[in-house]
Parts: structure tokens; C-alpha cells; sequence
């Protein structure tokens, strides 16, 4: 394994900053704290670099604890075929609107693990529109300059992510890992064998503890008849094994029958074309690896429940799970914006509406919100006292009453609405610093780190970027707001 490792690493131009943690690995001793993340284009979106610092946060700890040395792996999920999963990303840092690039869904090839995706002229297209989005950044130059270095056309979408990525965690002692390697597959054959030769009692065990955590009143996160493997072949394509009901195997999308023996000669013969699927990678993982912690994401999590089932039928014992950290990237126009309304953070993760009218409601020449709540107090109580003065008179009109108390509140409240509609336009330059704040924090109503790229970030705040990351996204399980600029 470690031989593999070096030849990555010098692959990807990372020898000579990734000797050191080699050498620790070689060790006999040696423990690793793996973090592993699909390949998203051009580095992917911030929890995946979270999730990298989480993992060579915690190994840094771990070896603390034990006295044992702790390396941290950064895994590339190449087997992974989700292509639509991976090929967009959000470029912006809160200073201009984000743009989206996306890489051609028919610029790729169909139905192939993502380690078989070489990447075509539209990439330099992107790279291109990277450059134009990152024009006022003062550090734009660096970023696209290394941008550009890792994606090319000709280059695979696999050794593009590991050259972008890599340089920001092999400084802090991460390997990277390409799990789609030849030599690797070999290495994890045994797991692959013990895969055929359970016919389907790995899935079993996911679907009978699936079925227990939803009895429980949880979620099953990986669906299983018991009539599949958890491998992939790939031949021209990578298709699913599905078991027939006499015992043999047939590959989902060609339909084509397999006898367990002859599956088990071609794996033998060609391993590189096969390939783990979600439940057993954590088993390759740790038969090629002496791991000690898995660092995933909050899915990634709640799956282990179901993939510890198959442990005790390899015969190996499964790593702790940690949780990744996360965070919001706080920009200083935005702190300022915040400040200036009195706005919580983590308030715009709502109704951004809500938020706009409380802030601008404070800075009304009167306080028109607490006038009117004063008011529709008085006006409900005036009612009452002719409720009790006409239906003392005549009963019959309590219906009549209670429309005309509904009738005065509703204008009351149609009056406040249309004087902050009013209030809203006089300073709609608020408004939008407000809505720009949102979209910083919140991109398209959603975590900041779940669409958004680092390179915006970086190209604006440079190289201390990361480093200020890198010290502060250290607790699993935590979500922090890291300020910079400032």
C-alpha cells in the first residue's frame, strides 16, 4: 500500500511534499484516519474540503492520545458513477452574484465509474468563465493559474481533482488516495472474493438491519433486497450484480448470466473492473488500511448503521465513525450588513422576508410595528364592549360582531403591511444588502457549504484562507462561522 501511495503522490506532482507522511505510513505502528469524498469539478464544494480538515484534525489528535502515528487519507471516491452528482459547481464569495458552471453532461461518456471520464475541450471553456467571474480578486492569478494546471483537456476528471485538491491538504500531512487503482484493486481482491462467495448475505444483513432501524422508527439510508451483490463489473459500461433465483448472477444492464466461479476468474484476471459499491468500499477500505477513524458527512453517518452489519461476515471489526465539521464563511461587506440591522446569522436560514421587515421595522421614524400592536389591542377591546351592548340587545347579531371584529383587525393589518411595502421601497438598498447577505450565507436557500467552491474565496483572501480554516474547522460535528477579511 504505501508503494501505491508514492506512486500517487509523484503522479500527481505531490512527492516531494508528501514524503514525510509516506514514511510514517510505512510504519508498523502506524494508524490512518481516512475522509473520503466524490470528485466534484473543480475541487467540489466546501464540505469536502471541511471534511478533509476534520480528518487531519482529528488524526492529529488521535496521535496525541496514543502515541502512535496518525496519518490522515484523503480518499477519492473514483468508483462512484453519479457523473450528474459531480459536475456542477457555485463560483462567488458574497462580493458579486455566484455564477454556476457546469461541465456537459454529453461531453462525457455514459454509464462508466467516474475514474473513466477524461475531460474534453469544454473544460478550458469553464476554465475561462472561472477567470472572468474571479476579475476583481486580487489573488484571482494563483487560483486559476493552478486551476488551469489541473484541468486540461486530455487530463482524467479523477487526476484533475487529486492535483486541485491535494494542494490544499498534502501541506497538512493528508495523502491522497485513488481507490480505482490497479494495483489497489489487487490489493483488496480478497474483499471482493469474500463478496461473491456470500451470494448476497452481505445485502441480507443491510436489509434485515435496514428493516430493524425503520421498526425502531429510523431511516434506512441504503435500500437492499438480498438479491444483489455489493460489487460492480466493468466492462464497457459498470453494471450492477443481481442474483437470479437459481443461484447465478446476471449484470443489470446487458442482462448477461455469470456463474459466481467466472465472475470470480475475471476479478482475478482484470480486479481493476471491479468495483466496491456503497456498503462494502468501507470493507476495502479497511483491509487495505489500518484505520482507525472514518470521517464522514451527516448521510455518510447515518449509513454506517447499516453497513456494520456486514463487518462480523468479513471478520473484521469496523473504525470509529466521526462526524465532519462545517462551516459558514462570514465575508466582512456581509458582517458589516449583519451589524448594521442587528441580524442574526443564522436567522437568514428562514424566511429572508421575516428577517428584512424586523430589521427595517427599527428604523422607522416611528415605531409604527409596536404603535399597531398597541392599537389592534385597543380596537379589540372597543369590540368586545359593543359585543356585549349589541348581543345584550339582540342575540342574533353575535355572527355580525364577530365579522366586523375580523373585519377591523384584517384592515389594521392590511394598512401595516401596505406602510413596510411603502417603508421597503424608500430604502430598497437595504433591502438588497439584506437579500445579498442571504445569498451569502444561504446560496439558493441552502448551506453555504454544500454548493459553494473555495476558489471565490481564495482568490479574494489568498492562501491565509485555508490556513484560518484549517485552525478553526477542527470539531466534529460542529458548524462554526469563520469571519475573514477582516
Amino acid at each position: 500500500m504505501a508503494s501505491i501511495l508514492k506512486r500517487q503522490a509523484e503522479r500527481w506532482g505531490f512527492l516531494e511534499a508528501s514524503r514525510r507522511s509516506l514514511d510514517r505510513f510505512a510504519r508498523p505502528d502506524t494508524l490512518v484516519v481516512v475522509a473520503g469524498q466524490q470528485p466534484g469539478l473543480f475541487g467540489g464544494p466546501l464540505y469536502t474540503l471541511y471534511k478533509a480538515i476534520t480528518a487531519i484534525a482529528f488524526a492529529r489528535d488521535l496521535e496525541a492520545a496514543t502515541g502512535r502515528p496518525v496519518v490522515p487519507i484523503f480518499w477519492i471516491a473514483s468508483d462512484d458513477h453519479d457523473f450528474e452528482e459531480v459536475r456542477r459547481i457555485i463560483v462567488g464569495d458574497g462580493a458579486a452574484e455566484p455564477r454556476e458552471f457546469e461541465y456537459p453532461l454529453d461531453a462525457a461518456p455514459r454509464g462508466v465509474s467516474l475514474s473513466r471520464i477524461p475531460l474534453a475541450d469544454p473544460i478550458a471553456d469553464l476554465v475561462r468563465g472561472v477567470d472572468e467571474a474571479l476579475a476583481p480578486a486580487g489573488f484571482r492569478k494563483e487560483v486559476v493559474d493552478r486551476l488551469r494546471g489541473s484541468y486540461a483537456p486530455g487530463s482524467g476528471w479523477i487526476d484533475a481533482f487529486a492535483r486541485l485538491a491535494g494542494g490544499w491538504v498534502v501541506p497538512w500531512g493528508a495523502l491522497v488516495f485513488d481507490p480505482g487503482d490497479r494495483d489497489a484493486k489487487r490489493l483488496a481482491l480478497p474483499v471482493f472474493e469474500r463478496e461473491i462467495e456470500l451470494g448476497g448475505r452481505s445485502s441480507e444483513a443491510a436489509r434485515s438491519t435496514g428493516a430493524e432501524l425503520e421498526a425502531a422508527g429510523y431511516h434506512a439510508q441504503i435500500t437492499r433486497t438480498g438479491q444483489e451483490l455489493n460489487l460492480f463489473w466493468h466492462g464497457e459500461i459498470r453494471e450492477a450484480l443481481r442474483l437470479s433465483g437459481d443461484g447465478t448472477l446476471r449484470l443489470a444492464e446487458s442482462g448477461r448470466a455469470l456463474a459466481s466461479r467466472e465472475l470470480l476468474a475475471n476479478a482475478r484476471m482484470r480486479p481493476e473492473d471491479v468495483s466496491p459499491g456503497v456498503l462494502l468500499r468501507p470493507l476495502m477500505q479497511d483491509y487495505i488500511f489500518p484505520t482507525a477513524a472514518y470521517v464522514g458527512g451527516p448521510a455518510e453517518v447515518a449509513y454506517w448503521a447499516q453497513v456494520n452489519a456486514l463487518y462480523p461476515l468479513f471478520e473484521m471489526n469496523p473504525p470509529a465513525i466521526v462526524p465532519r465539521a462545517g462551516a459558514t464563511i462570514l465575508e466582512p461587506r456581509v458582517a458589516k450588513t449583519l451589524e448594521r440591522f442587528g441580524v442574526e446569522w443564522s436567522s437568514l436560514a428562514g424566511d429572508v422576508e421575516v428577517v428584512i421587515r424586523e430589521a427595517l421595522s427599527r428604523f422607522l421614524p416611528v415605531d409604527f410595528p409596536a404603535l399597531f400592536e398597541r392599537e389592534r389591542s385597543g380596537w379589540i377591546e372597543s369590540m368586545r364592549r359593543l359585543e356585549a351592548a349589541v348581543t345584550s340587545f339582540d342575540p342574533s347579531l353575535q355572527a355580525a360582531v364577530e365579522t366586523a371584529t375580523g373585519k377591523v383587525i384584517h384592515e389594521g393589518q392590511v394598512l401595516e403591511k401596505k406602510l413596510m411595502q411603502v417603508w421597503k421601497r424608500r430604502h430598497e438598498e437595504s433591502v438588497q444588502k439584506i437579500r445579498r447577505a442571504r445569498g451569502s450565507l444561504f446560496p439558493r436557500a441552502g448551506l453555504q457549504e454544500r454548493g459553494m467552491s473555495i476558489l471565490g474565496y481564495e482568490a479574494h483572501h489568498g492562501p491565509g484562507l485555508i490556513e484560518e480554516l484549517r485552525e478553526k474547522v477542527t470539531k466534529p460535528g460542529a458548524h462554526v462561522l469563520v469571519s475573514v477579511g477582516g
